[in-house]
This record gives C-alpha cells, structure tokens and sequence, in this order.
C-alpha cells in the first residue's frame, strides 16, 4: 500500500520541483505510478518534470496513459504525438480507445470514459498523477456554483482521492499550481503540446467560464484563484468533518445487513431528511442530484406495504420493513439440476442437496401452497409474509424440486415427507436477507 505522505507535493512552484518525501510515498512498494496523459501543455509539463525528477529505477515503475476519446477529427494524431513524447523520455505508454456512453453533457460522457479507462488498466495499490491546477479548481467552483451545488461541491477537486472500489488512487500535484507557472516551465523547456480545439469552444460552459469570466473576476479580485483555492480546502475539511460525524449516527439508525431505519427520520423536517438521505447514500457509494434525491425521498415516504424501488447505473434502492437498503443490481437467476453433495454457485447464494441426485432448482412457482410440520398448509405468498422474506429474495430463492414436487425452500422450510434431505444454502452478503424480527 502506498505510504500516505504529509508533504505538500511541490517544494517550488515556480520551479515545479517536486518534495523528495512525496516522491517517496508515491513510488514506494512495487505499484505501478500512472500519469493520465492527453498530450496538452498541462499533462506535458507534469509528464516531464517528474521524469526529470526521477531514478531510473522510477522510471521502470511509471507508466503513460493517453485516453483517445475519437471526438476531433485530430484524435489520431494525438494519440501518435504522445506516444512519441513517451518514447523520447523512455516511458511506458499505453493508449485506451474508449467510446462515449449518451448523455446530456458531453463533457460529462467524456470524464466519465476517461475515469473508466484508469480502472480498467489500474491494479489496487497503484496511483494515477492528473494535471489540474489552480485554474481548474476555480472553473470547478465557479460551475458547480452556478448548477446549485451543495457542501461536497463546494469542496472542490480533491487533491488526492481513491478511485474505483479498491486502494488505488489518484493524486493531482499541481492543483495549486498556477496556469501561467505550468506554461512558463512549458516554454522554459521548449516543451511541444497539442491544443486541442474544442478549449476554444465557449458552448462549453468551462470554456466560456475560462475565456469570458474569470479574466473579469481575475481584473477585479487579483488573488481570486489562491482565495478560492484556501476557501475550497476549508470546505472540504470541513465536509469531511460533517460525513465523519453523519455516519456515526446513521450507524445507530441502521441495522446489522446495513437498512437504515426510517422511523428515525420520519419525523424530521424534508431538509433534514434530504441531509440524511444523501450522507446514507454516500455512504454506500451512491451519489445522486438534488432532484434524484429529492424524488427518491418523496418515493420511499409513502406507505409501508408499498414495494419501492429506485434503480441507478450500478444498484438499486429498496425497501423491507421500512428500512431502506441499497442492492446490487438484479441478476439472472440460474436453474440446474442438483447431484447430491455438490455444491451449486449462484448470483448471490450457493445451495448443496445431500441425500438424492433427484433434486432440481427450479423457478419460483406461482400460486404454490406449503405443507407445514403439523399437518397444515399455507400459501406461499402467506409464507413469504410470515417469514418476512425481502422481496429482492422472493425470485431468488433456492426452490428445489423433486419432479413436480416443490421439497425444499433453501433451508427455510423442507417437505414433511422428505426430511431424509440435507439443504446446505449459503447466502452471498452483497444481497442482504435481513431475519424476521
């Protein structure tokens, strides 16, 4: 794991000289050190003073990746001028070709691709180096500010941050930096770069915020990008500060299989709720808009017997005896015949039958009623309520058949007459089943 340091990243600006302490805490262990790479002045520069910084032992450890989105006309070109800078310094390169997914921004679909292409080429405890400086954290503020923001937002980019679901993580050493420091140094070394043209495209809001608001503000408020810059640090330690604080308590308001309990908050004014609502989520990983939020609040508000649901890019929301949990996203539910003492692994659970090579999983069976231990039956939709099965499980559940004859429910409930079978169900902790209480 890479040791975390405390050092700033940088011992000059002006000259860009980075910390000897932060460069040991970025390139100790044997993790791989990637530099996100477009070409541009900005990732030039960053590219070539850490090369001139390092060993080549170092070097054995850094590699380059450029992201070809395919958007300019130029894109191949690009791809070849990196790819030649990287050979000039003896670095490994790596391009990725990614496709945009649709959405309402541009901008957005192509963050997004790129951020997908560092965790696919990245392994765990590996470190991604990007090239923002001060002037794009003014930028950052300055939309999110106008999109109506709230505390997270307002935090800024992150210096440093992990990225995806394992330790890697990634670090921007120039995010103080300012932009005229990094094209000095550019000019300095006789550094050539691309430009890309649509920097020059003020349909874009960052760019028309670039090129026609902040030089104004900049006339006026000289200091502006090393105010914003100290006001967005301050925000982000204190928002890191309110989630610490946040999820303790919604520690005390959720259960063991991680259901918040909304009679917690029921009572509580709709903003309030909303604050709650939002830090659960975050906690899970989940990070949506005031008006997904909003929506999803209003949703899970309603009336208990009500079956919910809310589904995003990679899970869903639901709830069970009103608590509110987030799910992976449904999967395809495997049938097979089961041979005795073998064991058969599924989505989100496993099952083993001992005492017959009869047995079949099946799907679950509709209008099915059970016969119970003394001599009486009950539906299985009563069954299911009796037992307080979530209904995420309801389709899922291990319905084992002996020919036309429903035996076992997982090790839930088994046939009277065919208590000779062992039922060994293993539950997958992804897809919670929260017990009866």
């Amino acid at each position: 794991m890479m040791k975390r340091s405390t050092s700033a990243s940088l011992a000059s600006l002006s000259r860009l000289e980075f910390n000897t302490e932060w460069l040991d805490s970025v390139f100790s262990g044997q993790a791989r050190v990637w530099v996100g790479f477009s070409g541009g002045v900005d990732s030039h520069v960053l590219l070539h003073a850490l090369v001139s910084q390092i060993s080549e032992e170092r070097k054995q450890q850094l590699v380059v990746l450029h992201v070809h989105h395919g958007l300019s006309m130029n894109a191949d070109a690009w791809l070849k001028h990196c790819e030649s800078i990287c050979s000039n310094l003896n670095v490994a390169f790596i391009a990725e070709k990614v496709q945009l997914e649709a959405q309402a921004s541009l901008e957005d679909a192509a963050r997004n691709a790129r951020y997908q292409a560092f965790q696919k080429v990245m392994s765990d405890q590996d470190v991604i180096l990007l090239a923002h400086h001060a002037g794009d954290q003014v930028e950052t503020l300055l939309f999110r500010l106008l999109r109506g923001t709230g505390g997270k937002g307002l935090a800024g980019i992150p210096q440093e941050r992990v990225i995806g679901r394992g330790g890697a993580r990634l670090i921007r050493p120039f995010l103080k930096v300012s932009k005229e420091h990094i094209e000095a140094y550019a000019d300095q070394h006789k550094l050539v770069h691309i430009n890309d043209e649509s920097n020059e495209d003020e349909r874009f809001t960052r760019n028309f915020l670039r090129k026609s608001v902040v030089p104004i503000l900049q006339t006026r408020f000289p200091k502006m990008e090393q105010n914003i810059a100290s006001s967005a640090e301050r925000i982000a330690t204190d928002y890191a500060m309110l989630s610490q604080f946040a999820q303790q308590q919604l520690a005390t308001w959720s259960n063991e299989f991680g259901g918040l309990d909304l009679s917690c908050i029921a009572d509580k004014p709709l903003q309030e709720r909303l604050f709650w609502w939002r830090y659960f989520l975050q906690g899970n990983g989940v990070s949506l808009s005031q008006s997904q939020l909003e929506s999803v609040e209003a949703m899970f508000s309603g009336a208990e017997d009500k079956q919910p649901e809310f589904e995003f890019p990679l899970g869903r929301i639901k709830r069970h005896q009103n608590a509110v949990y987030v799910l992976p996203l449904d999967q395809e539910i495997k049938l097979s015949a089961l041979h005795s003492g073998e064991r058969f692994e599924r989505s989100f659970d496993s099952v083993c039958v001992t005492g017959s090579d009869s047995c079949v999983l099946k799907a679950r069976p509709q209008g099915a009623s059970l016969l119970m231990p003394n001599g009486t039956t009950r539906k299985l939709k009563k069954w299911f309520n009796d037992c307080a099965i979530p209904s995420w499980w309801r389709e899922h559940l291990p319905y084992v058949y002996d020919g036309d004859t429903l035996v076992a429910i997982g090790d839930l409930w088994l046939h009277p007459d065919y208590s000779y079978l062992k039922i060994s169900w293993r539950l997958d902790l992804s897809l919670p089943f929260p017990k009866n209480t």
